[in-house]
């Protein structure tokens, strides 16, 4: 609910009533009410300007822009206090999100941001919403704009052919077939189900074999997991070893734990063994130097 601007120049102009007092009579914080202010053109020093002045005004013919002119205030503040008086639409409103009167449920946002590939402000210009409302929606139903834009490109770029090889064959996962294409996730998922591509479980990608060099290695504690993992295959996208996997793998196989477990190294041990090396060398010159003294004080 908006504040009344009458009142509020009342309690500013006249009365000099602070801004967090303000909010404690409206029920808003002290930001909420300087936003009003500043919305309303509410300034100390500003003559006072009732709402009826500003209706005869608008009712009389005269523009905002005009009536801006004539009062002082700036457009934006004459148009927010006539929005205010119910005497302009306002250029936006706020739907409960998921409600049956918002007018951006989620069926729609699929069709035309990801299928068709709409942008956010096309979409606002179609529903009479703002890109931001859209965005938001996007966000909050975990959509993706399907790039690289309307359906039939996105079909020529990804056919059927190539990503039955992508992610049968190659089994790549949506976010790595989506970076090769220059698409978006959600618009590699949206094709697996319009191709008729039947989609796997997540994490259950072929796995690299398991060597058993490797493994007897790992079991006499040679090298740790995270080397393990590098040395078998077993990395994620960003060539990070990909222990997670690994570790499903073996239980999977079966196979025996190390007998004893290797140490990981220190993340800091050369900088341990060159201190270890200047002390000795310090001690060894230390000896010199006082071996030295003792002979020329027996001396």
């Amino acid at each position: 609910m908006r504040p009344d601007p009458d009142q509020l120049q009342q309690w500013v102009l006249h009365d000099r009533v602070p801004a967090a007092e303000i909010g404690t009579r409206l029920g808003l914080s002290r930001a909420a009410v300087y936003g009003w202010l500043r919305r309303y053109g509410v300034v100390t020093g500003v003559a006072f300007l009732p709402q009826d002045r500003l209706i005869g005004l608008w009712r009389a013919g005269m523009l905002a822009s005009r009536i801006a002119t004539e009062t002082g205030l700036a457009p934006d503040a004459v148009r927010e206090r006539l929005v205010t008086a119910a005497v302009l639409v306002p250029d936006r409103s706020y739907f409960v999100v998921g409600s049956p009167e918002d007018p951006l449920p989620e069926h729609l946002l699929r069709d035309w941001v990801v299928r068709e590939g709409f942008t956010a402000a096309q979409v606002a210009t179609l529903t009479g919403t703002t890109a931001r409302q859209v965005r938001y929606r996007l966000d909050r139903y975990r959509l993706s704009t399907g790039r690289p834009g309307p359906a039939p490109r996105l079909r020529r770029r990804l056919t059927r052919e190539r990503l039955v090889t992508l992610y049968e064959e190659q089994t790549l996962s949506c976010p790595q077939i989506a970076r090769e294409a220059g698409v978006s996730a959600e618009a590699v998922r949206e094709l697996l189900v319009e191709y008729g591509i039947e989609r796997r479980r997540s994490g259950s990608r072929s796995r690299p074999p398991l060597d058993p060099a490797a493994l007897h290695d790992y079991k006499l504690g040679a090298v740790t997991l995270e080397q393990l993992a590098l040395r078998l295959g077993y990395v994620t996208p960003a060539g990070n070893p990909a222990v997670r996997r690994l570790r499903a793998a073996l239980q999977e196989a079966k196979a025996p734990a190390p007998v004893v477990p290797a140490q990981r190294p220190h993340p800091y041990q050369a900088t341990i063994d060159r201190a270890k090396e200047a002390c000795a060398r310090s001690a060894e010159l230390l000896a010199t130097v006082r071996a030295t003294m003792a002979r020329l004080q027996n001396a």
